[in-house]
């Protein structure tokens, strides 16, 4: 199955909204990445490809703090405000790395 991202995009534009936590998006990520474990942890969105994890939490109206954990997810690094700052653009690009 091949990935449209500017579909992937403008659903999860959608699927967000502004304010929404980035675990709203867990449906919408599962649908076009069917190859990546996904779940939701109280407002964050855990991501497993291979045995990297990404966890991602909503940090403002469009960005998001993303860490990466290998072989185990945790959510202590975006707790204590850590954590790459990314766009929702740039979170689209790092999901769809991690389901390669």
């Amino acid at each position: 199955m091949s990935l449209d991202k500017s579909k992937f995009r403008s659903e999860a534009r959608s699927c967000l909204g502004q304010d929404k936590p980035a675990g709203d998006m867990a449906d919408c990520v599962a649908a076009h990445f069917p190859d990546v474990e996904v779940f939701r942890e109280n407002d964050d969105l855990v991501l497993k490809g291979g045995s990297r994890f990404l966890v991602v939490r909503r940090a403002g109206p469009n960005s998001f703090r993303v860490s990466e954990n290998v072989a185990v997810p945790s959510t202590n690094l975006v707790d204590f405000g850590g954590g790459a700052v990314r766009t929702l653009d740039e979170l689209v690009d790092e999901i769809a790395a991690l389901a390669k």
